[in-house]
């Protein structure tokens, strides 16, 4: 008899329910690494897209939204 299933004829469902469970779960795994992957890679394109247009541009992204914000904090503050 099974764990889950207490007759002998179940044993085959809960076998089932079990190779379910473990696919399942590659699959979990198999999607949060591609994901990862996934996100590696599209960060470092944007990271070298973002660089070539300010190579290629007079302008800075950085001076453009970083610096922009801290002189309106200061302005907030003070």
């Amino acid at each position: 008899m099974g764990w889950l299933f207490k007759t002998p004829s179940d044993d085959a469902t809960e076998a089932t329910l079990r190779a379910l469970h473990t696919q399942n779960t590659l699959d979990t795994y198999y999607e949060k690494g591609k994901a990862l992957i996934f996100c590696v890679i599209t960060g470092f394109v944007t990271a070298l897209a973002v660089s070539w247009f300010e190579q290629a541009s007079d302008v800075s992204i950085w001076e453009g939204t970083v610096e922009w914000f801290y002189n309106k904090v200061r302005e907030w503050v003070n």
